[in-house]
């Protein structure tokens, strides 16, 4: 089975906030163009924090994340559609380490009609932490990575394994999870050539916990779209 899929609503209790030990990848896997040790190897607050809410309905994912001596806040929001999520709205701001915002940016209305965005389109930075509640099956499924409203990008998703993962002491039961981009939204290899290929494309890695709310553990891989800084995400604290 493959094929483009909304996000599954969240299972209940997903509603909490989790903080996030964040460090470069040891060894890159992509050709980044933003050196992970620069943006994030040098913070003196070297963790994410991570909260979803629910609001009227609608899930909300916050996130704050260091950003050399600075910050990053960002917000999506996605609404209810059926069994799935669609994109609401995204505000993200980035401040200096003197707390000077030098980056702002808000989508107040996806508005999936208008632009001609396909319904799975989420925000690349938010697609690590809402994946975990795609069904844990072998089905490759795919979504749209959304950059900015000039660039999206189809990506795969697969569950590789289901295994336990030890971090700073405490074991999960998890389910790893890749992700990988579509070749062919850049060059038409068409299908063969496509999977010859797939051995070799860098991939994004999460790792879930098996019980529901399917909260992300561990992600390693670029935290953003190709280009980001590879970083490794780690749970320090979950549903604090």
């Amino acid at each position: 089975m493959s094929g483009t899929h909304t996000i599954p609503a969240p299972p209940g209790g997903f509603v909490g906030r989790a903080i996030y030990r964040v460090r470069p990848r040891e060894k890159r896997a992509f050709s980044t163009v933003l050196d992970a040790q620069r943006v994030v190897g040098g913070s003196s607050r070297p963790f994410s924090e991570v909260s979803f809410t629910s609001e009227d309905g609608d899930v909300v994912l916050a996130m704050d994340n260091p950003v050399a001596e600075g910050r990053m806040r960002e917000e999506f929001r996605f609404g209810r559609e059926g069994d799935g999520l669609v994109s609401r709205r995204l505000s993200r701001e980035v401040f200096d380490g003197s707390g000077r915002a030098v980056r702002t940016e808000i989508v107040p209305d996806f508005r999936h009609d208008a632009l001609g965005l396909p319904r799975a389109t989420y925000p690349e930075v938010a697609l690590p932490f809402i994946l975990g509640w795609m069904p844990h099956d072998s089905a490759r499924r795919s979504v749209y990575a959304w950059i900015n409203d000039r660039f999206i990008a189809k990506v795969y998703v697969e569950v590789t394994a289901r295994t336990s993962l030890s971090i700073a002491g405490k074991t999960h039961d998890v389910v790893e999870t890749v992700m990988y981009p579509d070749l062919n939204d850049w060059v038409p290899l068409g299908a063969m050539i496509t999977r010859l290929a797939k051995p070799f494309l860098p991939k994004y890695h999460m790792w879930y916990e098996r019980r529901a709310p399917h909260a992300l553990v561990r992600f390693e891989g670029p935290y953003g779209p190709p280009g980001a800084p590879e970083v490794v995400l780690e749970a320090s604290t979950m549903n604090a």
